[in-house]
């Protein structure tokens, strides 16, 4: 089981490519869901996924994926869960106000943390810096959701 952990769901592409994924899961036998405390109600997707409070995710022992650095933080933390990935959506640390590398760099290397890529290029970027990522994963793309169940 596949559980996606975001702060909140605006209207970004972001977080539409993420909805839309999740929502082309339930047609498959891959099952999903949702962690997140906000969402928008501007939102033009439903989401058809389960959705639950951001805190569950502690319990979850499924295989946990979160595109934002600040929500990875708790990944050390998420004891329960089979598998954690970071997905790298955005190459965005940089503009993060007062983040220091000694932040990311105990999230981004942490052992039980695996890293997914959006590009190719992205992946060459990351393995330079930190460690080779273990999937590439063009916008959420749900085929490699399916992928990564499969194989973790």
């Amino acid at each position: 089981m596949l559980g996606i952990l975001k702060g909140s769901i605006r209207h970004t592409d972001n977080d539409f490519l993420t909805i839309q994924s999740l929502n082309n899961l339930m047609d498959t036998s891959t099952t999903s869901c949702l962690f997140c405390d906000d969402i928008d109600k501007n939102i033009v997707l439903s989401i058809r996924a389960t959705i639950l409070q951001r805190v569950h995710v502690l319990y979850f022992n499924g295989i946990v994926i979160t595109d934002d650095l600040m929500q990875a933080q708790d990944f050390i933390n998420i004891t329960n869960s089979h598998k954690r990935f970071l997905y790298l959506y955005h190459l965005d640390w940089s503009f993060i106000p007062n983040l220091q590398f000694s932040h990311i760099r105990k999230i981004l290397l942490h052992d039980h943390i695996e890293l997914i890529a959006r590009s190719d290029s992205h992946a060459k970027l990351i393995e330079q810096m930190f460690k080779p990522p273990k999937y590439v994963m063009p916008e959420w793309d749900y085929k490699t959701l399916i992928e990564i169940d499969n194989n973790e």
